[in-house]
């Protein structure tokens, strides 16, 4: 199955923020948004995920698929983590279907115990990253969509964070968006584009 994003044009406030945007996303492979701050990104994400309607252009679906509606496993740019409740506490809640067992056995991936069991407010901004991706990795998805998921942090979490979601993932579609190409330089087979 193929997602293509064609022509897309979307504005704010009179400022085209993406102009003539095409995007061809294909089942099993990695892609790379790549741009500095406030060109688009986002909104392409948006977009790509139907929470957000271009002003022209279209989106569609080539290929047979069964579903009617596909759904993404998203790390937003912004975090949805309560900062009261810990790691465990904060994945459940992802995704309720999962007890806090096994949400607690997926975060021991990345955490020792004692970070499990703190208030997500109190741990670094890259460990907090490190949730909001444990999260979207347990819902059932089609897609993986991550929005600036390394902010924060160093080279060493980042390749653990990047273990983690390739693992997850198995070979469905996984869109990153970063103001950093070199962030995505050790995903296999990565497909860049520049916006």
């Amino acid at each position: 199955m193929t997602i293509l994003l064609e022509d897309i044009t979307k504005a704010y406030g009179g400022r085209n923020v993406l102009e003539h945007v095409n995007l061809s996303i294909e089942w099993g492979n990695c892609y790379g948004i790549v741009g500095p701050f406030g060109v688009g990104k986002t909104t392409i994400l948006n977009i790509f995920m139907g929470t957000e309607q271009p002003d022209s252009g279209r989106v569609s679906r080539m290929g047979d698929y069964k579903y009617p509606t596909l759904r993404s496993a998203y790390v937003s740019q912004a975090g949805n983590l309560n900062p009261k409740k810990n790691a465990i506490w904060n994945v459940h809640k992802a995704y309720r279907k999962i007890g806090k067992a096994q949400a607690a056995q997926e975060l021991m991936h990345l955490f020792t115990e004692e970070e499990c069991n703190v208030p997500v407010g109190e741990l670094c901004e890259a460990k907090q990253r490190w949730v909001e991706i444990v999260c979207a990795c347990m819902v059932p998805a089609d897609f993986f969509v991550m929005d600036e998921p390394f902010r924060g942090m160093d080279e060493t979490m980042r390749r653990q964070a990047l273990s983690y979601m390739l693992e997850a993932r198995g070979s469905r579609p996984l869109l990153i968006a970063t103001r950093e190409e070199a962030e995505l330089a050790e995903i296999p087979g990565i497909r860049v584009y520049h916006i």
